[in-house]
């Protein structure tokens, strides 16, 4: 830590600006890529059913194979060949033209899966598939093509069975879904970020000041965008998973910018507390307060890490939606805490400052009496 005693943190504010503007330029190009590939702005992202709608496959092995591993692969393989198969996809494709006069591309009346379990045991043992709809855009106000693509996979499905285990009881069916989380589950979830936001803005207000409110408010901004740019990055599912985790960011990543914001606040007491005769030393003043703070920031970060890439690694593919969202928002926050918060703080004090002295010394069109007004 002694050789970063003297580290320049805060004065090197347009480096840390870099990362994120990438990270936002790539998510930008992936989002737009894939809104233009399948002709829907909706596919830019990887929106799950929970919010798009979708379909459900159900398949009663009547065993209990798929506690098998070797047995389950082998199944879902099957079964995912035929829903992503271009020729069913033709065969969309065909009809849309045929009954509705739509021209729909292949790409977008393949099934593209977003969720596999088993549910049931013993004789009761089903593989459970959901996928998603063909896009609104394409697709008539009644669904008839998602109704025919299901009845088309559910025959390929059926005859696939019938040919494979002519003597097993198997059950196959398939359902339609519209979207689980409604208007309202999104709606409330933004007012609940909203006023996270605003109360946190108020509290910090009156622990420390407004200029530390300011920076905190934009520095969880800055997690929150990032976590969804990330998330656009690699096509992870959007669903009530994301939702949850998009608020356990809010609420957790505070944490670090709090504790680095409190050290500044005992440090202004050394550096003399109050503007007197020229600017305190605002930079050295926070780039000490981040070195003080840096081993606990790592500590908590890394230990939060630990527990939650575990979750994302064995969890279940729902556990991974949630885990992986809130594993970047915590690489975001911890970023955040030690160079986008204290940078903008220190930008918004030292100006905030500038212009108190300015006033105090009765500057004209700018220019100050003293030399001492200048920034230190």
């Amino acid at each position: 830590m002694k050789k970063l005693q003297n580290a320049k943190i805060v004065e090197k504010h347009w480096i840390w600006a870099i990362a994120p503007v990438v990270i936002f330029l790539v998510a930008v190009i992936v989002f737009a890529s894939f809104a233009g590939i399948n002709k829907d702005i909706t596919k830019g992202m990887n929106i799950g059913i929970d919010f798009a709608g979708g379909s459900i496959l159900t398949v009663e092995l009547g065993s209990d194979v798929l506690n098998n591993s070797e047995e389950y692969d082998k199944h879902y393989k099957a079964i995912e060949d035929i829903l992503t198969s271009s020729e069913i996809a033709k065969q969309v494709v065909e009809y849309a033209k045929e009954n509705f006069n739509i021209e729909i591309s292949e790409s977008a009346a393949v099934a593209s899966i977003s969720y596999v379990q088993t549910s049931g045991n013993g004789s009761e043992m089903a593989l459970v598939i959901k996928y998603d709809n063909i896009s609104s855009t394409f697709d008539t106000k009644t669904n008839d093509l998602t109704t025919e693509r299901n009845k088309l996979l559910e025959n390929q499905i059926k005859e696939y069975y019938n040919t494979q285990y002519p003597d097993e009881n198997i059950s196959i069916s398939t359902s339609y879904i519209g979207a689980t989380a409604s208007a309202s589950l999104i709606k409330t979830a933004l007012i609940a970020v909203f006023v996270s936001l605003i109360l946190i803005l108020i509290y910090i207000m009156i622990r420390f000041e407004i200029w530390s409110g300011i920076s905190a408010i934009i520095g969880l901004i800055h997690d929150v965008a990032m976590m969804v740019c990330l998330v656009a990055i690699f096509r992870i599912q959007i669903n009530s998973a994301f939702i949850a985790a998009l608020i356990t960011i809010v609420s957790y990543s505070i944490n670090n910018t709090i504790v680095v914001f409190d050290r500044v606040r005992e440090n202004r007491k050394k550096f003399g507390g109050k503007v007197k005769g020229s600017f305190i030393d605002n930079n050295k003043m926070v780039n000490e307060s981040i070195i003080q703070t840096l081993s606990r920031s790592i500590n908590s970060t890394i230990t939060t890490m630990v527990a939650i890439t575990l979750f994302a690694i064995i969890g279940t593919a729902s556990v991974r939606e949630f885990a992986l969202p809130v594993i970047f928002g915590l690489l975001a926050g911890f970023y955040s805490s030690l160079v986008v918060a204290p940078s903008l703080y220190c930008l918004m004090k030292n100006s905030a400052d500038k212009r108190k002295i300015a006033k105090r010394d009765g500057v004209i069109k700018g220019k100050p009496k003293y030399a001492g007004a200048k920034n230190n």
